[in-house]
């Protein structure tokens, strides 16, 4: 019994090595073809279709190169290599800067982003993290959004902990589905999900939530949106 769980343990341990270096390796050829479309997309010699390929395939590099670093995070997270680097932040300004930010992407649907952050709310976090969890969390409520609809960001302070909310008014997820979106490549929908999403997000949001000693939780109902929360320690 004990070898069986020896030989369990060794696989698994070679299964996240291989994500881990597998993620690595496909860094550099990813980028070598994201920097050869935007020289080709600069050289305006391009035809109109040969300008709509080149971006195709530019847009699905893009996508590539987001799931090898969410992929990356994650493998090293498993293998205890991720390091938190945490420092004293204003989290209201960090929010609110991340908030505009999405709001210009966001324009592109005719949705609006509505911040709503209690000022000068300071804690220990890591800032480039932090900016990845609430730039996904952001990301998918304005990809599941509907045209003319919203996306809120709320920050408060509440008895030591730093709480934030991201509520939409978009397509919602089913009951039965909710208890999965934080596994690795779940997706609730793939007959209406955007390509352009892993499923790998919402894995990555949570231990990055769970990292920081704080945690995630979800409501929504099919048709009428969704309300993540997520509480930090200030500490």
């Amino acid at each position: 019994f004990d070898q069986m769980l020896d030989k369990l343990e060794h696989s698994f341990q070679k299964e996240k090595q291989f994500t881990s270096d597998a993620s690595h390796e496909l860094r550099t050829p990813v980028t070598v073809i994201l920097s050869q479309c935007e020289y080709l997309l600069e050289e305006g010699n391009l035809s109109g279709e040969e300008r709509k390929s080149v971006e195709a395939i530019q847009r699905k590099a893009r996508n590539m190169a987001r799931m090898i670093s969410q992929l990356l995070l994650l493998s090293r997270a498993d293998q205890g290599r991720q390091q938190v680097q945490k420092e004293r932040l204003n989290l209201s300004e960090l929010t609110q800067m991340i908030a505009e930010e999405q709001e210009i992407l966001a324009r592109e649907k005719e949705i609006q982003v509505l911040a709503e952050i209690q000022p000068d709310i300071y804690a220990q976090a890591d800032e480039s993290l932090y900016i990845r969890m609430l730039d996904n969390l952001i990301s998918n409520a304005v990809n599941y959004g509907k045209k003319g609809g919203y996306v809120k960001v709320l920050l408060s302070e509440e008895e030591n902990m730093v709480k934030g909310v991201v509520e939409d008014n978009g397509k919602g997820i089913p009951q039965e589905s909710l208890p999965r979106i934080w596994e690795r490549f779940y997706r609730v929908d793939t007959s209406r999900t955007d390509q352009e999403h892993s499923g790998l997000g919402l894995s990555m949001v949570k231990w990055i939530v769970q990292a920081h000693g704080g945690e995630i939780t979800v409501e929504s109902q099919e048709g009428q949106g969704s309300r993540f929360i997520f509480q930090i320690p200030e500490d």
